[in-house]
């Protein structure tokens, strides 16, 4: 990525709004400091601050201290001169004097150095309930007139498709689509670069994904975490689905499903992510698996408990805190290939991937064991960003027999890193560049994809199956996967965990009786495997 040249004689603004939530705190100030530590960020930039509780810079940094990316080589200078660059602004959202004065604060920064363009970035990091007025204001009172105006919206955008139809008129009506950035900053930019390449300059994966060889794809986000305190109330509003699947995992689906565009700008990713999203069909509530995890009465720690046993969740709750939706795509390349989303929390690992699972060919002749043989790409972005192949190959010795290998390109520790994450998307928005942004019209067909079984959730309030804190979710769920075309199996070399073992010793002996020695066998269910393999769990 191309930085910005630290001696352009332009001045730079961020605004951050909602500075005192944790969203402000946890990922937006580290992230600009990741920059300016990097000296990625150019000279005469200023980031001020807008809340309406009273903050001052000195009290203000050490709220935040326990975020920031403080190493050993932390060059106290520096660190001290980004705090200088911080101005703290107080006001109302809904009072435009104070917009006013938020605008003075800025024009004596800029003309303080005697620049000649004034650029502006408004972040908003705020609740939905405020948005339109501070959109309003904004535009109204704090544009710039002599560069250019950029403003960073963060999820949710909306609870369905009527209530977003407000928010994007709010929107629209306030900016223009060249400078709104809508933000997911969960999308991995390296990994789902590493794709387009991968398919677009290479003969094997360009002529391989579509439906005559791919049986399904499966697009996961597993959390291992409970609901934390701080997002409990959002939480237990907008639930998992619209917390994930509306947002970056729908997005890496249209990325992943669409076709090459005309030529390597946003404007034509764009149109072609926007074409694949009106090609998705519209699920209903058999294609949608809802849990919710329980206590598994294992654990010692009071916050690894049921949902509904923490102190800040209703114990009425009906929200899901996992989701699994298979969706279908009505076109030429994909139809009949299931694309499912599957997302939770408290879950076994944390993990977020995209695995592309090839249809399986007959290996009677390499002497297989009979087994569903399929090849998988996977994409991987946390807690590694990996690329790699699943295939077979031959196990060494004499016969022919078959065992489970890959290749592997990993993605994170090849050459210089850039930014990533936050701080690279952010980037992004300096640049103008909004290839991994999300349009307006795009999220309005996203909404059209989900509102439909939301609507019939949010009415019904179907009352979700349960899973133990720290399992692989429910077995339904892998039973709706494997219905839909999704096989989940582990090579024969990892070994079976204590767990998994004492399920199939437990079922066999309800079997065959109590007093029979056994041996261990095949369990029925997905494997727990070793936390150093790369199979599915």
């Amino acid at each position: 990525m191309i930085s910005i040249d630290p001696h352009n004689e332009e001045a730079y603004s961020i605004v951050v709004f909602g500075a005192s939530g944790g969203l402000a705190k946890k990922k937006v100030f580290p992230a600009l400091w990741a920059l300016y530590r990097e000296n990625r960020l150019p000279l005469g930039f200023k980031i001020f601050t807008f809340t309406r509780t009273p903050l001052q810079t000195k009290t203000y940094r050490l709220q935040i201290l326990p975020y920031m990316e403080l190493d050993k080589h932390l060059d106290p200078k520096k660190y001290n001169l980004f705090w200088k660059m911080v101005q703290c602004v107080q006001g109302e959202y809904d009072k435009p004097e104070h917009y006013a004065a938020l605008t003075e604060a800025m024009v004596h920064q800029e003309t303080k150095h005697n620049q000649v363009r004034a650029n502006r970035i408004f972040y908003l990091a705020l609740p939905p309930i405020v948005f339109d007025q501070v959109t309003l204001n904004v535009s109204r009172k704090c544009s710039s007139s002599t560069g250019w105006n950029r403003i960073i919206v963060e999820k949710p955008f909306a609870r369905d498709d009527v209530s977003y139809k407000v928010f994007q008129t709010s929107l629209c009506n306030c900016f223009r689509e060249s400078q709104i950035y809508l933000m997911d900053h969960l999308l991995s930019r390296q990994v789902m670069q590493n794709f387009f390449a991968l398919r677009y300059s290479n003969h094997l994966w360009g002529e391989t994904l579509n439906n005559r060889h791919v049986a399904a794809v499966m697009i996961s986000v597993k959390c291992e975490l409970p609901v934390a305190v701080n997002r409990a109330d959002y939480f237990n509003q907008f639930g998992i689905i619209r917390d994930l699947m509306t947002n970056h995992m729908i997005q890496t689906l249209a990325m992943l499903a669409m076709d090459q565009p005309y030529a390597n700008t946003a404007d034509d990713l764009r149109i072609e992510r926007l074409k694949v999203l009106r090609q998705v069909l519209t699920p209903n509530i058999g294609d949608v698996v809802l849990a919710q995890y329980r206590n598994n009465r294992r654990e010692s720690e009071p916050t690894k408990c049921g949902y509904t046993e923490h102190t800040y969740i209703p114990k009425d709750s009906f929200t899901p805190t996992f989701a699994l939706v298979v969706l279908q795509i009505s076109n030429r390349r994909w139809a009949g290939v299931p694309f499912i989303l599957r997302a939770g929390k408290a879950l076994n690992d944390t993990k977020s991937e995209v695995r592309i699972q090839y249809k399986p060919i007959d290996c009677d002749a390499f002497h297989s064991d009979g087994a569903d043989i399929r090849n998988e790409l996977v994409l991987r972005s946390f807690p590694t960003e990996e690329v790699f192949m699943r295939m077979r190959l031959k196990r060494q010795g004499e016969n022919i027999c078959l065992r489970e290998s890959e290749i592997n390109l990993r993605v994170d520790d090849r050459g210089p890193k850039g930014p990533q994450g936050l701080p690279g998307f952010l980037l992004n928005v300096f640049h103008g560049d909004q290839t991994l942004f999300m349009r307006s019209d795009e999220q309005c067909e996203i909404w059209r994809i989900f509102s439909p079984v939301l609507a019939t959730i949010d009415s019904d309030r179907p009352r979700p199956l349960h899973y133990d804190f720290g399992s692989r979710g429910p077995l339904l769920a892998y039973r709706k996967a494997e219905r839909a075309g999704f096989v989940f199996f582990a090579s024969d070399e990892w070994h079976q965990s204590e767990e998994t073992l004492e399920y199939t010793v437990k079922r066999s002996k309800q079997l065959i009786g109590p007093h029979t020695a056994l041996k261990p066998v095949r369990d029925p269910r997905p494997k727990r495997l070793s936390s150093n393999s790369k199979a599915e769990g």
